[in-house]
């Protein structure tokens, strides 16, 4: 990984990247991303970030937003899933203030690094680990409509029992609703997908315990 400007410098150049990317989540958590070119990423980047709008992500009102994304180079990897060469990392979110810029108290890196400063503080433990549990339904289609006069919605599974009428596609491994912990082949249709999923994250750093079908069958 990626210790200073230096090394992504020499990463940029040894696999050709045209535009560095930057990922943060808003308020609520969803992934929000800026692009630059990499001929962009300088010094000066580092030192003052790369200013955005934050009252767009919920974190202040529109008259008060002005907020700095701070790259963490060492998060620094090649997005494979790119079409153009393109380097990916996440970052820090700075209020703009003065003498110098401060973490914005609400973003979820800067919770997690002040409850880790507050542990060494009060003497607990001087190491933390967070691990998250991806879980997540996947489907065939869906669709939906809001309309004045009308509203509805419709989900496509091929894996789930309400799709056993079905003639396209029908394997006849239809998992009932609340069956599909620890789910088998042939009735696992997407294990081939989560181990892809698996793969692709060890490539990026992250070490994986394990994979398996959860609860819900419909997908």
């Amino acid at each position: 990984m990626a210790r200073t400007l230096e090394d992504v410098r020499r990463m940029i150049e040894e696999n050709d990247v045209k535009i560095v990317d930057f990922k943060l989540t808003d308020i609520d958590g969803r992934w929000r991303h800026l692009s630059i070119p990499a001929e962009r990423l300088t010094e000066g980047t580092m030192e003052h970030g790369i200013g955005f709008d934050g009252s767009n992500y919920g974190y202040a009102p529109v008259e008060n937003s002005d907020m700095v994304f701070m790259p963490v180079l060492d998060s620094a990897v090649i997005d494979r899933y790119a079409e153009i060469p393109t380097l990916s990392m996440i970052g820090d979110v700075r209020v703009i203030d003065l003498p110098e810029n401060r973490p914005f108290d609400q973003y979820p890196r800067n919770v997690a690094i002040r409850a880790l400063d507050y542990m060494k503080e009060l003497g607990i433990a001087d190491t933390m680990l967070i691990g998250p549990e991806y879980e997540f339904y996947l489907f065939d289609r869906v669709s939906y409509e809001v309309a004045p006069q009308k509203a509805g919605y419709q989900i496509r599974a091929r894996q789930a029992a309400f799709a056993s009428g079905e003639e396209e596609n029908n394997n006849g491994y239809q998992l009932s609703s609340g069956t599909g912990y620890h789910s088998c082949l042939p009735m696992d249709i997407r294990n081939d997908l989560r181990s892809n999923m698996c793969l692709s994250m060890k490539e990026w750093g992250i070490e994986v315990k394990y994979h398996h079908h959860e609860v819900g069958g419909s997908g």
